[in-house]
């Protein structure tokens, strides 16, 4: 591209400075000032400058610069809860209208505002219409466009298999990026437990170390006295700022909004980044002790229930005396990508958990079994245990070229996953009492917790993907697909021996198109397809130890994004079918089977602008229509799925009082759910969370107040998750954390 050095332009007498690709360009004014002898030569001179500045400005006006490059981060968006860019798998990050997707960019705000260590993990991810609430702070579970996810369907920095189903860090999250329908076609695969990617990407991407060193402090206090500290340290340094590193810490203990539940937590994680002219390299790893006591909030119905039970009183307490489980272990995950030459670059990705979880005292099956419409129920416990390791390695090489009038970014990748896990021995329950979910407990006796544990189950996937992103004048066209084969082994806990083994593979293409038109408006659509390998039921099933066959899911979207400068919508109409995994009863037990498929259809709308310098707003609307389809004899064929409410809505609002002052509120709604195949239905609920921030000095030091209560009007409900087990709501949860930067 030409270089434009110098513009004089006769007559101005100002400077003004530009920059073209980064270089900075000087419009300078220039003036000769010479004596005029007489008058005819001054007109003459006259004349002949306001020619030159014409000729000079059309020029300017003229001249090709070429495509110019404006480096620079953009304004969040929706008050700081949503940014507008984010990575898309291989293909990097992307502004959010160039992504023929679903996404949602939840920011640290997001995060910091939703996710208090008394709520669940999906109080975070429900500020997106296409995931709904289903979890508890013992576990991680929520669903993904009407399908089962948790901890360990979720990514941290591009990594599957570093979470667990259990209780999650997000304090060291600064971002997550949700991504609606494609999954291993754009980004790998990993092995999941007791759920899968069918809806979509999760991916949390950690705290790195920013342009300015960061010393900060937080004390938290939430519930009815659970106390927090956590310690957040930042700098950079090299000679030029090159290497990176960041360090949380957290320790927690106390009791919730729940009488008699705790949590006790204690980890630290460090993340360390380089980065130069050719290269980016992050190593994030650390170490986590949880335990939450006393974390009862499941519920299953008996045979002789008839109708959905009253909501008992959210804020009691129906675990046991004893019920306990804790989890400790590492995790790490490493991203490095080296710049080859001008149009070529590699990387390398890789992560590794150990997590033990070494109590795991419950009720059967982990639920509490109502046996009659009076809430009446047996103590029946066990105790078991889950360790579990994951491993997961995968390289390849991005490409940028032209093909005529085509320009290619093409993507060739293999990975590999693997896991381990353990379950309990013989797994033997014990009565020890009875209860009713509305008068109490009357346990008689202590809780056996002894267990020994050995080898449960492995499986190794391995694949290869090839992506190719085409853009054509105002076109894309993206062309993936992945293939991968998985092995499932299944063994005999009491002998050690291999009982089972699986092996599948299967080819899932991914291919989408978008057009934009005008730089406003962008419509799109979508084909993906996720591969699950197959399921090992647990050991909470009377099938234990069978391998169920692998689930294919396809899924269709098509969509249109409109953005005018702050404001951004989004509507999209997506169409999925998966083969069905699904608790099914006999002979007075529960057995893990797959029978016939799901079909979900829906609608999702998202909405976010900031109103004005005061207001600002973010919100969202779902109708799903999830049914079985091909059951045995067409038995349960055009019913809709279990706990699969049709609508659901999210709506934020926050104004900004002052620079230093915040209020924000949200609203979540959930329609009626049906359970036991429609012949039961849960009722429809809303919930409101109400909270400030303030910004203020402490001895000097910058320091953010912040105050949340979830669960503003302490509504008791029903969630129904898991099929058709049926979680009670967390009550009315006041939170208040204190930072200070030093």
């Amino acid at each position: 591209m030409k270089k434009l050095t110098k513009l004089v332009i006769w007559g101005l007498v100002t400077e003004s400075v530009f920059a073209v690709n980064g270089v900075p360009v000087c419009l300078a004014a220039e003036t000769t000032i010479q004596q005029e002898n007489s008058a005819e030569q001054k007109e003459m001179k006259a004349a002949a400058a306001k020619e030159k500045t014409l000729e000079t400005s059309e020029a300017v006006s003229q001249y090709d610069l070429g495509e110019v490059a404006v480096k620079g981060k953009r304004d969040q968006y929706a008050g700081g809860f949503l940014n507008t860019t984010g990575n898309i798998g291989f293909l990097g990050e992307k502004d959010l209208m160039n992504v023929p997707f679903t996404v949602s960019f939840l920011t640290e705000k997001t995060i910091e505002t939703f996710g208090n260590p008394t709520q669940p993990l999906d109080s975070v991810l429900a500020t997106t219409p296409s995931i709904r609430q289903s979890g508890s702070v013992l576990h991680n579970d929520f669903t993904f466009r009407g399908f089962r996810a948790n901890g360990t369907s979720c990514y941290v920095n591009g990594v599957p298999g570093i979470w667990t189903q259990f209780n999650a860090p997000t304090y060291v999250v600064e971002k997550v990026e949700v991504i609606s329908g494609p999954n291993s076609g754009i980004s790998g695969t990993g092995t999941q437990y007791e759920s899968d990617t069918a809806g979509g990407l999760v991916d949390f991407v950690t705290k790195k170390a920013g342009e300015e060193p960061l010393n900060r402090y937080t004390q938290t206090f939430s519930g009815k006295g659970l106390w927090g500290e956590y310690f957040d340290v930042g700098k950079r340094f090299g000679e030029k700022k090159e290497w990176g590193i960041r360090i949380n810490a957290e320790n927690l203990n106390g009791q919730t909004a729940i009488e008699g539940e705790r949590i006790k937590a204690q980890s630290i994680y460090l993340d360390l980044d380089h980065r130069d002219e050719k290269s980016t390299t992050n190593l994030f790893m650390g170490y986590r002790d949880v335990e939450v006591l006393n974390g009862q909030r499941w519920f299953q119905l008996g045979s002789n229930v008839t109708k959905i039970p009253a909501v008992p009183d959210a804020s009691k307490n129906y675990s046991f005396a004893g019920m306990d489980k804790e989890a400790y272990g590492w995790v790490m995950t490493l991203n490095h990508e080296q710049i080859l030459n001008d149009h070529w670059k590699a990387f390398f990705n890789a992560g590794l958990m150990n997590n033990t979880l070494n109590k795991n005292i419950m009720y059967q099956n982990s639920a509490i079994t109502l046996l009659n419409d009076s809430g009446d129920f047996s103590i029946n416990t066990q105790s078991t245990t889950t360790p579990q390791k994951t491993y997961y390695l995968q390289t390849g090489v991005t490409g940028n070229f032209k093909t005529g009038s085509l320009d290619n970014t093409l993507t060739v990748a293999t990975d590999q996953a693997w896991r381990s896990r353990d379950a309990a021995k013989n797994v033997r329950t014990y009565t020890i009492g009875n209860g009713n979910i509305y008068t109490g407990l009357n346990q008689l006796q202590e809780v056996n917790g002894d267990y020994d544990s050995a080898l449960s189950n492995k499986t190794r996937i391995q694949g290869w993907s090839v992506v190719d992103s085409i853009n054509y004048k105002k076109m894309n066209v993206l062309v993936g697909v992945h293939k991968h084969n998985a092995v499932v082994d299944a063994y005999n806990t009491s002998t050690g021996k291999l009982s089972s083994s699986a092996e599948s593979d299967a080819v899932c293409p991914t291919y989408a198109v978008s057009y934009r038109p005008i730089k406003n408006i962008s419509f799109y659509a979508s084909h993906s397809e996720n591969f699950d390998a197959g399921t090992v039921v647990g050991s909470t099933y009377k099938n234990a130890g069978e391998i169920l066959p692998p689930a294919k899911t396809k899924q269709n979207e098509i969509g249109v994004k409109y953005s005018n400068k702050s404001f951004l919508t989004t509507l999209s109409v997506f169409d999925i079918t998966q083969a069905n995994n699904i608790d099914m009863t006999g002979n007075g037990a529960t057995y893990y089977k797959q029978d016939g498929k799901l079909h979900h259809k829906g609608i999702e709308l998202t909405v976010s602008d900031n109103i004005n310098s005061k207001w600002s707003l973010l919100g969202g609307l779902s109708y799903l229509d999830a049914r079985y389809a091909e059951t045995a004899k067409g038995k349960y064929d055009g019913i809709q799925e279990s706990g699969r409410a049709r609508w659901s809505a999210v709506g934020v609002l926050k104004y900004a009082a002052s620079e230093n002052f915040d209020v924000v509120g949200r609203a979540l709604y959930s329609g009626r759910s049906p359970v036991l195949y429609e012949r039961l239905w849960a009722p429809a609920y809303t919930t409101f969370d109400f909270g400030f921030d303030y910004k203020t000095k402490v001895m000097g030091r910058p320091a953010k107040i912040s105050l949340m209560c979830y669960n503003l009007f302490n509504k008791e409900y029903w969630m129904i998750a898991r099929g058709d087990n049926l979680y009670l709501s967390t009550p009315r949860t006041v939170a208040l954390s204190i930072s200070i930067d030093f």
